[in-house]
């Protein structure tokens, strides 16, 4: 009973606090908020449930990208929905009030293809790149290359080979011998299957494994932008706490003007200088073998864009992908 508040991630939830009266779930659509580790598993966003029901406690659940569970569940009258229809100015980095949300562009990458250009970035990405950079504004790339989501996609219509079984993204696996050759696995039935590289959606034979990470990002970026300077933040370069703190204190210190990262750049910053988002490719995100793959792609393409324009003037973002009508980038 010594302190009233407790401030923690997951595992806060167990804090032994008498008399609760509020518990907070911040960005809780959050997938990190369940346990996969040792046990006890445990989701902590439904321990805070039950312990708002045993204690009489109110939950508040905040995001802007709400859980498909969390939304259905306010659309039937079951939670209370509370809006926030507008930026909140005055906090953290920004002392003025914000523009409104960025502009968000899709870039369909066939196209890019079909008229000469096989680079990393659209021509349009790297126009705005050019164009923030020489105003003086900073630009955060985002490209998400989580664990072994790799994927084989068509080169010509965008199609992405999927079990047809479980319809999630088929994993590309390099064969190590001419009698183990190059397979696509299935990561919830273990279905396997000879890789070919004819596309089932347009017969062309160019179904090949997907593209480039952080690393090859920042390398383009420093090939075509020499002058700006660019950190990569992922977890090659920052493994601890304090390397994260770092990563970002650099960025805000002004000494380079581009952000290059997974994850971690959609997350909660609130840097005004941010002129420019620019999503490298989508279809990571839509083609890792989860059948919460087109959700969490939605959260998290949501997210990011939000980091555009939170100063005075409205900020773009620009998602380059090969699949434009997929619903979790159209929406």
């Amino acid at each position: 009973g010594k302190y009233r508040i407790a401030l923690g991630s997951r595992g806060a939830v167990f804090a032994p606090m008498g008399n609760v009266g509020l518990v907070i779930v911040d960005e809780e659509h959050e997938w990190t908020y369940k346990q996969h580790d040792a046990a006890p598993r445990y989701h902590a966003r439904s321990v805070a449930e039950k312990l708002c029901q045993i204690t009489g406690a109110t939950l508040l659940a905040g995001s802007a990208t709400p859980d498909v569970e969390t939304l259905r569940r306010s659309e039937i009258g079951e939670d209370e929905r509370l809006r926030l229809p507008e930026r909140v100015g005055g906090t953290g980095y920004s002392p003025v009030e914000p523009a409104e949300r960025a502009s968000v562009t899709v870039i369909d990458m066939r196209n890019e293809l079909r008229e000469g250009n096989a680079e990393l970035f659209s021509r349009a990405l790297q126009s705005a790149m050019d164009e923030s950079l020489t105003a003086g504004e900073r630009v955060i790339l985002f490209l998400n290359r989580r664990g072994a989501a790799s994927h084989v996609q068509c080169r010509n219509c965008g199609y992405v080979r999927r079990c047809n079984r479980c319809d999630t993204a088929l994993t590309y696996h390099r064969g190590e011998s001419a009698e183990m050759p190059d397979n696509l696995v299935c990561h919830y039935c273990s279905r396997r299957i000879r890789y070919t590289n004819l596309c089932q959606g347009c017969s062309e034979r160019r179904l090949l494994p997907s593209g480039s990470g952080t690393q090859a990002v920042a390398d383009e970026v420093a090939r075509l932008f020499p002058r700006s300077g660019v950190l990569r933040w992922d977890r090659d370069v920052a493994r601890t706490a304090r390397a994260h703190s770092e990563v970002l204190a650099n960025f805000l210190a002004g000494g380079n003007q581009v952000l290059v990262g997974t994850q971690m750049v959609a997350k909660g910053l609130d840097i005004p200088s941010v002129g420019l988002v620019g999503v490298v490719s989508a279809d990571t995100g839509l083609s890792i073998p989860d059948f919460r793959a087109g959700e969490r792609a939605f959260q998290i393409l949501t997210q990011v864009a939000g980091r555009a324009g939170r100063g005075t003037d409205r900020g773009r973002a620009i998602i380059q992908t090969f699949q434009p009508d997929h619903y979790a980038v159209v929406n």
